[in-house]
């Protein structure tokens, strides 16, 4: 029984630390009033899909998330109100940028969880785990939901 739970105690902790290998997902499901992503859901992975994610610092530290995929490309913005950098945790009430097809959407009471955020040495996004919900307007109707599993070099 020891080997078994040592067994499941290191797969445990194997499961977070990503490889190169690993695809990036964006998962994304959009309401039918949701803008500017609107009545659509999906999974787009790499490859196919192309990812880049990166820091804004000049713009107040923004966590900046765009996917290309078959023609069509979404941008997610992340930020926090007070201009600090974006940290792992629980963000509630705070900015989200929405963009598709040059049309966007700023919610200034999103709210987001950033599971994991690695930088390297230069403080380049190696890895991000985030989750989503953007309201554009204040319907409860109109969520779109997104998850981003991010692993540079993956795509």
């Amino acid at each position: 029984m020891r080997v078994i739970a040592l067994a499941c105690a290191f797969s445990l902790l194997g499961a977070g630390v990503a490889s190169a290998a690993e695809p990036s997902t964006f998962v994304f499901d959009a309401a039918a009033n949701a803008f500017p992503i609107t009545a659509t859901s999906g999974e787009w992975t790499s490859p196919p899909a192309t990812f880049t994610v990166s820091r804004r610092e000049w713009d107040g530290n923004t966590l900046h998330v765009s996917v290309s995929n078959a023609g069509k490309t979404y941008v997610l913005d992340l930020s926090r109100h007070d201009g600090n950098p974006i940290t792992t945790g629980t963000h509630t009430g705070q900015k989200a940028l929405v963009v598709n097809r040059n049309l966007g959407c700023a919610d200034t009471s999103a709210d987001f969880t950033v599971d994991r955020l690695d930088l390297n040495d230069q403080g380049v996004v190696t890895a991000l785990d985030a989750s989503v919900d953007h309201r554009c307007g204040d319907s409860p109707t109109n969520a779109l939901l997104v998850r981003v599993h991010y692993v540079r070099g993956s795509n």
